[in-house]
């Protein structure tokens, strides 16, 4: 039998991890341990020209391992979730511009190995592209126990400084009652040409008067032409009439908004 760990890091800012994980635990007395640094890059080049960069990839087990490099592209949901795909399917996508070297490798216990990426950035490309450079072991099985698959995932971009441009826009606010309190459901569309990070605030009036106030969680992740459907809770509302006002800063030259009127009966 064999179990399949699998792990997706990518940066926030650079070095954190997106907490993207799904895990099966393995009763092994010699868990995998691989680890990949940078979990992203973010490469600023020019159409036409080749940029090569290294990965270091770690075995922290007491194990050795087989590691097989592959590239895959993604999609990312209104939700943050993560849908992987085969490499070239995205418009946007890196994985046919990539060459990897070594393919293949052993790793030693404690011990690591550089792993060299050569990408040839299209020409006439403009904004930014992406992939995702997925490392998968290859436990050897040893008689009839249960081995251990692990896939670690580093994220690439490269972004063509003169044309990348950061926009976006708030295009619906709703709000649904529920037992927890009011939440209130902002969606955001991805208008310009390269990932943004979102932050930002819902504040409820009645009036003048600001009645409530919710900040978004930091860091919501908006890839390349995508959106992000934001689930802000806050306080239950006595019954009246009252203004929503979500803004959003998504890290261009200004903050969007959008405006909702509802009344709780």
């Amino acid at each position: 039998m064999k179990e399949m760990r699998t792990s997706l890091r990518a940066l926030r800012v650079l070095g954190a991890a997106l907490g993207l994980t799904a895990a099966l635990a393995a009763p092994s007395s010699a868990d995998i341990a691989v680890d990949v640094s940078p979990a992203k890059y973010e490469l600023q080049s020019q159409p036409g020209k080749e940029e090569t960069f290294p990965i270091t990839v770690r075995n922290t087990s007491a194990a050795p391992v087989h590691i097989v490099a592959s590239l895959a592209d993604y999609t990312v949901g209104p939700t943050g979730n993560y849908n992987f795909t085969p490499p070239g399917k995205s418009p946007f996508s890196l994985s046919k511009d990539i060459s990897i070297n070594p393919r293949e490798f052993d790793l030693e216990p404690n011990s690591f190995t550089q792993v060299r990426f050569s990408v040839d950035v299209p020409n006439g490309a403009n904004g930014e592209y992406s992939s995702l450079v997925f490392f998968t072991t290859r436990p050897m099985r040893k008689g009839g126990g249960l081995s251990v698959v692990e896939r670690i995932a580093s994220k690439i971009y490269v972004m063509i400084p003169e044309s990348t441009r950061l926009a976006g826009e708030v295009t619906d606010v709703k709000t649904q009652p529920m037992d927890d309190g009011e939440h209130y459901l902002v969606d955001f569309k991805n208008t310009g040409n390269a990932h943004e990070y979102l932050s930002g605030r819902v504040e409820v009036k009645q009036g003048t008067a600001i009645v409530d106030r919710v900040t978004f969680p930091q860091g919501m992740l908006v890839e390349r032409s995508g959106k992000r459907l934001i689930d802000a809770v806050g306080k239950k509302l006595p019954p009246g009439s009252y203004s929503v006002v979500a803004m959003i800063d998504y890290g261009g030259s200004s903050i969007v908004a959008g405006q909702a009127n509802i009344t709780v009966r």
